[in-house]
């Protein structure tokens, strides 16, 4: 039987209900006062909003709008095993994205305080107890970082940027990205989460797996809360971020401090490239030549036995690139990925374009309220 949804509709709507209803959540969130201490309800509230809504709906409605079984759904997801050294250096991406957004954070934070913003505390994901206990720590880890990096990424890495390639590379990682930074619910974090979204977006198209994404978005959300908790308790590097900030305001001269700050996320984004570099050399490039290695073996038969390895090699690219009516090594790399696809339907924009809607309206709300 033909599937009526297609990846773009189903993902799409798929989103939409994930919207409404993560709204609506959060907002109820607010009248719920739960008998437990700030910890535990911050841990609870994440379980029950991400967990329920960013990842299980995920999943189980789009697997019934495809008619596929969940398992093919976790592979359409981008949940493919990674060797070794890409986990290293989605870890090493990770780190420099937190500081990134420290920057990055700082600079929108500063723009928005210039029409009268004040930062409110954020909802579920932040450190908003004042209990810096050990045990502390760790609720804060698995409600802070943890959940949010698997049910954030499967929302947003997982449905809709592959369930949108079908409209090219380009729509999905943007859209992915600005989704990601309005799904945060308040114009503190917009900003740099949807700049955030576009790095953790490339480093899965990249890899062809979403297992970085997770990854990127937990060490820095990892990070983050061990800063917090290290100012308080005097732990390793736990004053860093406060000495950082005096650095920053120290002339009290802001030419100084947007020269400072340019330089800072330059230098950033150059090492991030460096690393997505060598993160799909040992990803896409690296599944190449096993490829390539494959042919190699099943065609050595007519591989003559005096011939050299440059003449090995030269006939499997050849015979892969004829049998896959393939122009190129680099569309061989890139093979899943379509610069252009087809556009949007009606239904399609109408979702898409109600998403964007609602997710604005509740941002810009919390410029003007506060709320959520």
């Amino acid at each position: 039987m033909k599937n009526k949804f297609s990846n773009i509709s189903a993902s799409l709507l798929t989103y939409f209900v994930m919207m409404i209803s993560f709204v609506l959540i959060r907002i109820a969130f607010l009248y719920i006062k739960l008998p437990f201490s700030s910890t535990v309800n911050d841990l609870i509230t994440t379980i029950v909003v991400q967990g329920l809504f960013m990842f299980f709906l995920a999943v189980f409605m789009f697997s019934q709008l495809k008619k596929q079984p969940i398992k093919k759904t976790f592979n359409d997801f981008g949940y493919n095993k990674l060797s070794f050294t890409p986990i290293l250096i989605s870890v090493l991406i990770g780190i420099l994205c937190y500081f990134f957004n420290i920057f990055v954070a700082s600079f929108f934070n500063t723009i928005i305080g210039l029409f009268g913003y004040e930062q409110m505390p954020s909802f579920a994901t932040s450190v908003s107890t004042q209990d810096y206990s050990i045990f502390s720590f760790i609720i804060q880890v698995v409600s802070v970082a943890i959940i949010p990096a698997i049910c954030e990424e499967t929302a947003h890495r997982g449905l809709l940027l592959n369930g949108l390639k079908g409209s090219g590379i380009v729509n999905a990682i943007l859209l992915s990205s600005l989704l990601f930074g309005l799904m945060h619910l308040n114009i503190n974090q917009f900003f740099y989460a949807t700049i955030l979204g576009f790095i953790i977006a490339m480093s899965a198209v990249i890899s062809k797996s979403i297992i970085p994404a997770i990854i990127i978005h937990f060490m820095n959300n990892f990070i983050s809360t061990y800063m917090s908790f290290a100012s308080h308790n005097g732990w390793f590097l736990g004053d860093f971020t406060t000495q950082l900030t005096k650095f920053m305001y120290s002339s009290g001269n802001a030419l100084f401090y947007f020269i400072i700050l340019a330089l800072t996320l330059t230098v950033i984004i150059l090492l991030i490239v460096v690393l997505f570099y060598f993160l799909l050399k040992h990803t896409r490039i690296k599944q190449v030549k096993k490829t390539l290695q494959d042919v190699a073996v099943i065609n050595k038969d007519v591989i003559t036995s005096g011939g050299s390895n440059q003449m090995v090699n030269m006939y499997q690219i050849n015979q892969l690139m004829m049998q896959y009516n393939i122009k190129s090594l680099g569309s061989m790399i890139f093979t899943d990925i379509e610069s252009k696809g087809r556009k949007f339907d009606m239904a399609e924009k109408l979702m898409l374009i109600a998403t964007i809607v609602v997710g604005s309206l509740v941002t810009i709300s919390t410029f003007i309220w506060g709320i959520i």
